[in-house]
C-alpha cells in the first residue's frame, strides 16, 4: 500500500493525457452527433440507423486479421523492424478487405431493418468497415512508435470529420431522412479512407523481423475483438425485432458509458506499449492497475448520478435509456479489470487462452441475448453485458493460475 501511495507515474500520465485530449475531442464529436441524430430522427428512426451501423462494427475487426495489435506488440519490442511489421499488416488488410465487405453485405441482407434504404445502408456499412479497420492499424502503428498524440489524432479523425457534415446536412435539410444520413456516413468514411491510404505506399511486406509475425498471429486478437463487438452490438438487431426504439435507447445508454470511460481507455492505451517494452512489467502492472480500478469505480459513480439527465437532453422518447444507463453504470469497472488481466495473459504468451476466453464471453452473450432479450427487452441486454464480462474475467483469472503453475 505504501508503494502504491509513493508511485509517481508521470510519463505514463503525460502520454495518457495527450491521448485523452484527442479522445475528448473525439468524444465531443460523437456526443454532438448522438444528440443531433437522436433528437432529430427520434427513437425509432435512430434505432434503424443504429442497427445498420452496428453491422459494420461487428465486421470491422475481421479485416486485417487482428494484425494491428501484433504491430503494436512487435513494434514496441523491436522498433527497428516496425516498417516491416506495418507492411505485413497492411498487405493482409488489403487481402481481407473484400471478403470482409462481402460478409458485411451478407449480414446486412439478413438483418436489414424494414423501411431502411438498402443501397445507402450497404455503401455506408462498406465504407465504415474499410475506414475503421485501416484507422485502427494506423493508430496501433503510432502507438508502437510511442507517438501517442498521433494515435489519438487518427482515432478521432473520422468522428471529427463526420459531425460537421451531419450538421451541414440538417442545416440544409432540417427533416433529413435516414437515407441522407447514411449517405453522409459513406462520404465521410470514404474521404477518411483516402487520407489514411496515402502514407502506406512502398512498405516492405516480405522478410523476417526480430519478432514472429505471420498472417495468423493476430487471430487471437481478432477473436477477442470480435467477441467484444458481438457482446456490444449483437443485441441491437435482436432488440429491434421488438421495437426499433429499444435499440435506439440501449445504444444511447451504451454510448454514454463509452464516453465516460474514455479517460480510462486513454490511460490504458498509453500504458500497454510501455509495459510491452518493459523487461519485467508485472510490478508496474500491479501499481497502475490499482489506480485504474479506482478511477473506474469513480467513473461508474458519475454515470449513476448522471443518468436522470438523459431524458432532459434527448427528450421523453429516451426515458428508458435512463434506467438502462443506471443498470450499465458499473460495467467500466469490470471492463478495466478484464483489460488488465488480458495484458497479463499476453505477457505470459497465453494467446490461445485469450482466444478461448473471449470466445466464451461471446457465446455467453449471444445465448443470453437470444434467450432473454425477446422476453425481457432492455433488462435482458443488460444481463447479457454483465454475464459475458464476468465469464471472461473468470476465465482470465483461471489463465493466471495456469501461468503460475
Amino acid at each position: 500500500m505504501i508503494g502504491l501511495l509513493r508511485y509517481r507515474p508521470g510519463a505514463w500520465l503525460r502520454s495518457g493525457g495527450t491521448l485523452l485530449a484527442w479522445m475528448l475531442a473525439r468524444a465531443a464529436a460523437q456526443f454532438i452527433t448522438l444528440l443531433l441524430l437522436a433528437k432529430t430522427l427520434g427513437a425509432s428512426e435512430y434505432g434503424r440507423l443504429v442497427v445498420v451501423i452496428s453491422l459494420a462494427t461487428l465486421v470491422t475487426p475481421l479485416v486485417g486479421l487482428g494484425l494491428s495489435n501484433v504491430v503494436l506488440r512487435n513494434g514496441a519490442k523491436d522498433p527497428g523492424n516496425l516498417p516491416l511489421y506495418l507492411g505485413i499488416a497492411t498487405h493482409w488488410w488489403a487481402w481481407t478487405l473484400l471478403p470482409g465487405l462481402a460478409l458485411a453485405m451478407s449480414m446486412l441482407l439478413w438483418l436489414f431493418p424494414d423501411g431502411a434504404p438498402l443501397l445507402a445502408g450497404a455503401t455506408a456499412v462498406g465504407a465504415e468497415v474499410a475506414a475503421s479497420s485501416l484507422g485502427d492499424l494506423r493508430a496501433r502503428h503510432c502507438q508502437a512508435e510511442r507517438r501517442i498524440g498521433a494515435s489519438g489524432v487518427i482515432n478521432a479523425g473520422l468522428p471529427l470529420l463526420r459531425f460537421p457534415m451531419l450538421g451541414l446536412l440538417f442545416f440544409i435539410v432540417p427533416s433529413a431522412t435516414i437515407e441522407l444520413v447514411l449517405w453522409v456516413y459513406t462520404v465521410s468514411s470514404v474521404t477518411y479512407l483516402l487520407i489514411l491510404l496515402r502514407p502506406l505506399r512502398a512498405l516492405p511486406h516480405r522478410g523476417r523481423g526480430g519478432e514472429a509475425m505471420s498472417g495468423s498471429s493476430g487471430l487471437p486478437f481478432t477473436v477477442a475483438i470480435v467477441s467484444v463487438r458481438l457482446q456490444s452490438e449483437f443485441n441491437k438487431p435482436i432488440l429491434a425485432h421488438s421495437a426499433f426504439s429499444l435499440a435506439g435507447s440501449y445504444n444511447v445508454a451504451q454510448r454514454f458509458v463509452e464516453l465516460a470511460s474514455m479517460p480510462l481507455l486513454a490511460l490504458q492505451e498509453a500504458l500497454w506499449p510501455r509495459l510491452h517494452a518493459h523487461a519485467s512489467p508485472l510490478e508496474s502492472w500491479l501499481r497502475t492497475g490499482a489506480w485504474l480500478l479506482f478511477m473506474s469505480l469513480a467513473c461508474s459513480v458519475v454515470l449513476w448520478l448522471a443518468a436522470p439527465f438523459l431524458p432532459w437532453l434527448l427528450g421523453q422518447d429516451y426515458t428508458s435509456a435512463m434506467d438502462t444507463l443506471r443498470m450499465l453504470a458499473w460495467l467500466p469497472t469490470l471492463q478495466t479489470l478484464r483489460s488488465l488481466l488480458n495484458f497479463h495473459a499476453i505477457h505470459f504468451g497465453r494467446m490461445r487462452w485469450i482466444g478461448w476466453t473471449y470466445a466464451g464471453g461471446a457465446v455467453t452473450s449471444v445465448l443470453i441475448v437470444a434467450t432473454l432479450v425477446p422476453v425481457n427487452g432492455l433488462a435482458g441486454a443488460v444481463v447479457a453485458a454483465y454475464a459475458s464480462e464476468v465469464m471472461m474475467t473468470v476465465l482470465l483469472v483461471g489463465g493466471m493460475k495456469f501461468a503460475k503453475a
